[in-house]
């Protein structure tokens, strides 16, 4: 029986003939402004993929970074800043906003947290998808910076359904996706 999934590299924008890469924002995880990702991407993805990097930063006093598991969420497309154009281009595109909709559970226990989150400014962000890295063990996840959080609590007419946090997070690009890399299973999932 073969493997559906398999390891294939490829040049950029050709498509892998096998596999796929699941999507649905499964956990989130925050990071405080002023705490130090990387100088760059390599630093970055290097500390991002690392558990005692996320252990340590639950576990600073006070913590500098928070992870919310068992979330469910998407990300539409981005939707394009324009301007007008200079020569012959009519419009020129100068950058993007994003937004990502999640939503958590545990309403009654997390009221101070979500207060604190939505009163802070230029969190980073990360967004685990369902995408699973069987290599690694961990989930194909991005990372951007400078973003709003929002969340509230949701409740339905419906007796049969769970009180929930609905959440949101804005930011603007240069036009440039989230930074990919590999997050921790120990980290982001139960």
């Amino acid at each position: 029986m073969a493997d559906i999934f398999c390891d294939q590299t490829q040049p950029d924008w050709v498509q892998q003939e096998c596999g796929s890469e699941l999507g649905g924002i499964i956990a989130i995880g925050l990071i405080k402004k002023g705490t130090h990702v990387g100088t760059n991407d390599t630093e970055r993805v290097a500390n991002l993929e690392d558990d005692t990097y996320w252990a340590n930063g639950q576990t600073d006093s006070p913590p500098t970074m928070f992870v919310i598991q068992d979330t469910r969420g998407s990300l539409a497309a981005g939707t394009p800043t324009e301007e007008e154009g200079f020569g012959l281009v009519p419009t020129e595109r100068t950058g993007d906003d994003r937004e990502a909709i999640f939503e958590a559970l545990n309403v009654m226990d997390n009221r101070d947290f979500v207060a604190a989150v939505n009163k802070q400014r230029e969190w980073g962000f990360v967004y685990v998808t369902a995408g699973y890295d069987s290599a690694t063990g961990g989930y194909e996840a991005f990372y951007v910076d400078n973003v709003s959080i929002y969340m509230s609590d949701m409740i339905e007419q419906s007796i049969k359904t769970r009180k929930r946090w609905s959440g949101s997070a804005k930011w603007s690009t240069d036009m440039t996706p989230g930074l990919p890399f590999i997050a921790p299973a120990s980290i982001f999932t139960t």
